[in-house]
């Protein structure tokens, strides 16, 4: 079975094509033809030189707007005559023509569910939300409310199309806890004191104010923590700026965007992880993809009651209330003073072989 999967951006600011490159090497192993089209520029040829082996073929198309985009994939498409085509986001850049091939497109947030999106922006997604049933042949959805919010849209138009619940997963390859003796002094440095770890964009909606907050209040008992924000975003120079205001240099480390080859060694420092989350339907929705990062590290995560992390960690869990730095804090202090459990989260249930070994067996049943 022949497979190309669709791609837009760079990996560094769009993570949809994380999919294509988590499970185009056990894809590979289980014996398909496998394609990736990934648009050309440094950050993806890296990533693919890191993921991808001999045996998967990654053809690129140039940057450009969304028409020419659309006209190279085709083109290459067309050359490589697929069976099933992946698209990784179902966007206007994605939506190819199929050239007899099976579609398959995943969907990994709600976009209509963004509350401060334009009114004809609004209109945009709703209607690809809807087009996507009408134009695949089976929906993915990276999280259980996708699941049921397109299962639902399915009834709406009698579609009889397959949905299946497809969360993101982890790379053995690239998230593995490193010992002492690989990691560089200025990491093993910062085994100094006790880490709490959060990677991913820095902005106010996915927790940085509320984080910085909450260390603002644990740091004044316990000079023994650190929080490592890795990552950028809209509010970066923000939240550094509170923190340098607040004198927290030493108890917060915002070393900004990480090169993938150093985030296991962060993570091997780890003491434990920090996922925020909101009590919204654009949280309930999203499935973060840091979460099955975070796993093989067997530490404990502090998260929200919200979505695909209390499907993943159940009890496992370190739960604070969405939206509350006091309460983020004192589950921490708790924590510190008085927990001694570990997780049982088995880590190898959310590698890419597992969910590849997943997909392959759907396939058979519904292509």
């Amino acid at each position: 079975m022949k497979i190309c999967f669709i791609t837009t951006g760079n990996i560094k600011y769009i993570a949809t094509s994380k999919r294509a490159f988590g499970m185009a090497n056990p894809l590979s192993n289980l014996g398909w033809d496998v394609h990736l089209l990934i648009e050309d520029v440094e950050e993806n040829r890296k990533r693919s030189l890191m993921e991808c082996n001999e045996n998967v073929t990654v053809h690129y198309f140039p940057k450009g707007n969304a028409l020419a985009e659309l006209k190279s994939k085709n083109t290459i498409l067309k050359s490589i005559k697929p069976d099933v085509i992946y698209l990784c986001a179902f966007v206007f850049r994605n939506i190819v023509r199929k050239y007899g091939a099976k579609a398959l497109s995943e969907h990994s947030e709600l976009q209509s569910a963004i509350q401060d999106l334009k009114v004809i922006k609004r209109y945009q997604v709703k209607f690809l939300e809807n087009y996507s049933i009408l134009y695949s042949d089976g929906v993915l959805c990276a999280s259980k409310y996708l699941e049921k919010f397109f299962i639902q849209k399915a009834n709406k138009y009698h579609s009889k199309i397959n949905v299946m619940h497809f969360p993101y997963a982890y790379s053995k390859e690239l998230y593995k806890a490193l010992p002492d003796e690989l990691l560089t002094n200025n990491f093993i440095s910062l085994k100094d004191k006790i880490n709490f770890v959060y990677l991913g964009t820095i902005t106010n909606n996915y927790g940085a104010k509320l984080m910085v907050t909450a260390f603002d209040t644990l740091l004044k008992t316990h000079s023994n923590i650190r929080l490592i924000m890795l990552g950028r975003g809209r509010h970066y120079d923000e939240t550094l700026a509170l923190v340098k205001e607040k004198g927290m240099d030493e108890g917060i480390l915002m070393p900004g965007f990480i090169e993938e080859e150093d985030i296991e060694r962060y993570f091997s420092v780890a003491d434990a992880f920090i996922s925020p989350m909101n009590d919204t339907i654009q949280d309930w929705a999203r499935c973060p993809s840091k979460l099955y990062m975070y796993l093989p590290y067997k530490k404990p995560i502090f998260t929200c009651k919200i979505g695909e992390p209390y499907e993943v960690l159940k009890d496992d869990g370190k739960y604070f209330l969405t939206g509350s730095a006091d309460n983020l804090a004192e589950t921490i202090k708790d924590f510190l003073e008085n927990d001694t459990t570990s997780s049982t989260v088995n880590p190898d249930l959310h590698t890419w072989e597992q969910r590849t070994m997943e997909f392959d067996q759907w396939t058979k049943k519904v292509i």
